[in-house]
């Protein structure tokens, strides 16, 4: 049998806690079929370090064994948790220092730890991650680099793995890493059965399609406000910096160094940023071609714009509308 725990804990969300364990229900179910009764399967239980229930955040209560140093574990599960801002969440990892020690002591004894999404904040404060790659929710990377500035963040594939150590991005790629889990113990033919049956599309390898490329970073300077603006208002002509300059009077090299300093990035890429999420939302809500949509973006050259639009989405124009094609563009 391949002993599997899932660590509950308050305020962890429902679905990913009973979701990890209901893929490897159905991947019992397959190694069944295909092995018979006797074959390895999967068995899991919900642990915690006191036991008794949890409370998860939606309120659903969760009965947990409580974690014991004698047992050991071939797979231990960390589900994602309900972000309810920094300093709440703070607390909620302060809450985890025994089922921190719990975990460094079942990764040393041979065990894989899956970490999911905020999840990954957990297993981070193990330490067992530092040197390591590792991926989490994008939305909370800063914050992740700043608490854990020796992991090797990636936000790009949505699943990383070192050392028997699986992290996966936003809450609901749970079910991508537990068939990337079910593949690690069963092989592939097992884990491909479960992603048909559950319709997993395991193509899903990059958070990158996913990802804003603007982010509301809060600044002061009015002036670099004003810039964003005109930047907004002016992004479908052929911008020119010397332009917006003499709008705004000042010079083109205050304006590109207060960028820098407010944004972290200059005018250019900032201008790019908001063309390529512009024609993001062409294609993912309208009709018009791709030519017609890099033409509405300021881009009259196409090759230029699908060259620049897969560097920073990771897909073409068109496999983009393809995948997030809108109820309203699909006529």
């Amino acid at each position: 049998m391949y002993r599997a725990a899932v660590l509950a804990y308050d305020d962890c969300y429902a679905s990913s806690l009973g979701g990890f364990a209901d893929v490897l229900q159905i991947a019992n179910a397959h190694l069944r079929q295909q092995l018979g009764a006797r074959s390895s399967q999967f068995e899991w239980q919900f642990v915690s370090p006191a036991g008794g229930p949890i409370t998860t955040s939606n309120g659903l209560q969760v009965s947990t064994q409580p974690i014991r140093a004698s047992e050991k574990f071939s797979l231990v599960f960390v589900p994602s948790a309900h972000y309810a801002g920094s300093k709440a969440f703070d607390r909620l990892l302060a809450r985890q220092s025994t089922a921190c020690e719990w975990l460094k002591a079942q990764w040393a004894e041979g065990a894989y730890l899956a970490a999911n999404c905020t999840g990954t904040f957990v297993l981070a404060t193990t330490g067992l991650l530092d040197g390591r790659p590792a991926t989490t929710t994008w939305w909370l990377a800063d914050q992740f680099r700043r608490k854990f500035p020796r992991v090797d963040l990636q936000l790009d594939p949505v699943i990383t793995e070192a050392d028997r150590l699986v992290c996966a991005g936003a809450s609901a790629s749970y079910l991508l890493q537990t068939i990337h889990i079910i593949e690690r113990f069963c092989g592939p033919v097992i884990a491909s059965q479960c992603a048909k049956t559950m319709l997993i599309d395991v193509s899903q390898t990059k958070q990158t399609p996913y990802l804003p490329l603007l982010t509301d970073k809060a600044h002061a300077d009015s002036l670099v406000h004003r810039a964003q603006h005109w930047l907004q208002k002016n992004m479908a002509k052929d911008v020119r910096m010397s332009e917006m300059a003499s709008d705004l009077g000042v010079s083109e090299r205050t304006i590109i160094r207060r960028f820098q300093a407010a944004l972290d990035q200059s005018p250019l890429r900032y201008l790019q940023s908001l063309r390529i999420e512009a024609a993001r939302t062409l294609l993912g809500e309208g009709d018009l071609n791709v030519e017609q949509v890099a033409m509405q973006v300021g881009y009259n050259d196409t090759s230029s714009f699908c060259r620049l639009f897969r560097e920073k989405v990771g897909l073409s124009p068109g496999a983009y509308r393809g995948r997030f094609r809108g109820p309203s563009g699909s006529n």
